[in-house]
């Protein structure tokens, strides 16, 4: 008699190892959402730092003016530099100087908020951070009764 050899062909297999193909998938399309919600992510936490630097600037400057305004209305026209920065560690100065204009007891000044590693007195514009124009009333024998802010413009 003879012996009958098994048939050594594969049979089919339908669906096993199915599982595994589709939680390899899984992993792959993960994986790819995460990456690129991590560059997203990784983007606007640089994007917040720098608005965030130069927002702080920006209130620094506008700080260090209204102190300047208040300390030239009942003093004189010079350079005021605060001893406060807030949101940056820059110093910062603000440089006053006059129009020229006298017109009977108003004074008419410029202002300019600039750093202090910039050694030009008065802050050139293009160095300036924020710039007033400025006329302060003297008149009825009181210095600085009154205040009037011609222009108020930051580069």
């Amino acid at each position: 008699m003879k012996r009958r050899r098994p048939d050594r062909r594969a049979a089919p297999h339908g669906e096993e190892g199915a599982a595994l193909e589709l939680a390899l998938l899984f992993m792959i399309a993960t994986a790819l959402i995460v990456t690129v919600l991590l560059g997203f992510t990784s983007t606007s936490s640089r994007a917040t730092v720098v608005t965030r630097t130069a927002r702080g600037t920006d209130y620094d400057a506008d700080a260090a003016m209204q102190a300047a305004i208040a300390t030239v209305r009942v003093g004189s026209c010079a350079s005021f530099t605060p001893s406060f920065t807030l949101n940056n560690p820059t110093a910062l100065r603000v440089d006053c100087s006059t129009t020229g204009a006298v017109v009977g007891s108003q004074r008419h000044l410029v202002l300019s908020v600039c750093p202090t590693t910039v050694v030009t007195v008065p802050c050139p514009d293009a160095s300036s951070l924020l710039r007033a124009e400025v006329v302060f009333f003297d008149d009825g024998g009181i210095v600085g009764r009154a205040v009037s802010v011609l222009s108020w413009s930051n580069q």
